[in-house]
């Protein structure tokens, strides 16, 4: 094409990575997945190996390469995003030393105990902007010295995914950014610098952590191995890039404070961005920086959203009409076969009016974080009775997930935080009725983005592209398309208030039962 306009990035997500090229309008031009895997050791852990990234990187390019019509030279910059929470410790020469612990692993739950004996929660919360929580780097960090002495001696830096992934393309070691410095909870959020006086007390070396710089600045220049193993030209500009929360906060539309979006995947979350941290009196909400470095996303998160729904559909959902009895199994039949059964389950749910017809749905197959924090908290129907169809519990389980929803929106509505209206991204967002549900219960307009699985990897893009001049901020980037605006219907809206109290009352009276349940 001629034209050094095109941004590539890649996605490091938990499942695999996203390879795509962008033009300088924001729009998709050529996309691939390579999937990897997770090990999971022992219960409540979770890894991947780094190395995997990199081969995902080279595999994702080479099927790009295949797509496109451009020139090696095309490319004006290269962007990063990637799974934040990791820990990958790194010898002197960039060398792996133990497999990433990834965003979901809980092994540093003991941890947690430890830091707390050192440092109060409150004040933990206060410097870090986020509650002690054993997903966090910081636990993992201190795992690792605890249980591999010889690990934590070795590592020259502890960085997180997309922090390797720019090693691999750059040579240069020990780079990460402000968003994922922000949720390895040892960044004191008040000063942006790492919290020196903190580690020391838990015995920590602050010399083991990466620099910490903007997303938009540049990490280096695509080194002469890495440009040879991908087919492209040394010296392109690789941004430092940020955690994958962070840009899809840019990928969804948000460029200052008044705005939130909303993932619907297998969890969700809603996300504003603020001037400052938002420090919760009860540490329900948590903070990381954005790419420019600056602004503060303010976040909150369900933890079982789409899981919800997946749960649901396959207790709920195996009508005679999609059971395969042939011996047919090709991958488009059963793609066929699998949107069949989300359509099927779409226009059942669809039958049962705004409520249920009673019966409430708790999400919390996973225990639960935003407001609540609870890893003993477990789902339930509420209301049942011989009347009630299937109907009535899909329709249930999709108002659950809203209601929970709602339930983190009112935590930001309760810190003066400003949303007028929401901008939907992930797999979910492609749910009609969900969308609907989820406008009326938050009584708010509800964008829905045009390409919902490809806001992160936008928002890597406009990064990048904003490190090279081809934007001349984040605010100035590539604007944002959206399918289609719903706005809520009053009458349905007002339907959900009753059920919703109700719904935000459950979590208490059932709390006993859930400890009771958990207790060995």
């Amino acid at each position: 094409m001629g034209s050094c306009d095109f941004i590539l990035t890649y996605d490091l997500g938990t499942t695999g990575n996203k390879c795509t090229v962008f033009d300088r309008e924001g729009h998709a031009l050529y996309s691939a997945v390579v999937p990897y895997g997770c090990f999971y050791p022992k219960p409540g852990w979770a890894e991947q190996d780094p190395n995997d990234f990199w081969e995902s990187i080279v595999a994702g390019t080479r099927l790009l390469r295949e797509q496109w019509d451009l020139e090696p030279g095309d490319i004006a910059a290269i962007g990063l995003s990637g799974t934040m929470n990791g820990c990958i410790p790194v010898g002197p020469s960039g060398e792996v030393l133990y497999r990433n612990i990834i965003h979901s692993d809980c092994r540093g739950a003991a941890m947690c105990d430890y830091i707390s004996s050192h440092i109060p929660p409150d004040e933990f919360y206060r410097i870090t902007g986020n509650r002690l929580d054993s997903h966090y780097t910081l636990p993992k960090v201190l795992w690792l010295k605890e249980n591999h002495p010889d690990i934590y001696e070795k590592a020259r830096y502890f960085i997180n995914t997309k922090d390797y992934a720019a090693y691999r393309l750059t040579g240069r070691l020990g780079i990460t950014d402000y968003s994922d410095a922000s949720l390895t909870c040892m960044l004191d959020m008040q000063k942006k610098a790492w919290a020196a006086g903190m580690l020391v007390e838990l015995g920590l070396d602050e010399g083991k952590l990466p620099d910490v710089k903007r997303s938009i600045e540049i990490a280096g220049p695509l080194c002469r191995e890495a440009a040879e193993a991908l087919g492209l030209i040394e010296g392109i500009p690789v941004s430092v890039g940020g955690g994958d929360g962070a840009c899809a906060t840019h990928g969804a539309g948000l460029a200052a404070p008044g705005r939130a979006y909303n993932y619907l995947g297998s969890s969700s979350w809603i996300c504003t961005l603020s001037a400052a941290p938002v420090i919760d009196e009860k540490a329900r909400i948590f903070n990381f920086y954005d790419l420019d470095g600056f602004h503060c996303n303010v976040c909150g998160t369900v933890q079982s959203a789409a899981a919800s729904y997946n749960w649901a559909l396959d207790m709920l959902a195996q009508a005679p009409d999609f059971m395969s009895h042939d011996t047919e199994s090709t991958e488009k039949k059963e793609k066929t076969d699998i949107k069949a059964v989300y359509d099927w389950v779409e226009r059942e749910a669809g039958k049962s009016p705004p409520g249920a017809n009673g019966i409430i749905f708790l999400p919390y197959l996973m225990g639960e974080r935003t407001p609540y924090w609870d890893e003993n908290a477990r789902g339930a129907f509420v209301g049942f009775s011989l009347f009630h169809k299937r109907s009535d519990m899909l329709r249930a389980v999709y108002e659950g997930v809203a209601f929970a929803l709602k339930d983190v929106l009112d935590v930001f509505l309760g810190n003066s935080l400003t949303v007028e209206d929401l901008t939907l991204i992930g797999g979910g967002a492609k749910s009609g009725l969900w969308r609907k549900i989820l406008c009326d219960v938050y009584g708010r307009p509800v964008k829905v983005h045009k390409y919902p699985g490809e806001a992160t990897s936008l928002g890597a893009a406009m990064a990048a592209g904003t490190a090279v001049g081809l934007y001349m901020d984040l605010a100035h980037a590539c604007d944002t398309a959206y399918d289609c605006m719903l706005t809520p219907d009053d009458v349905t809206s007002m339907a959900y208030v009753k059920p919703y109290d109700i719904f935000k009352s459950l979590y208490y009276h059932l709390k006993p039962a859930y400890d009771a349940l958990a207790a060995k």
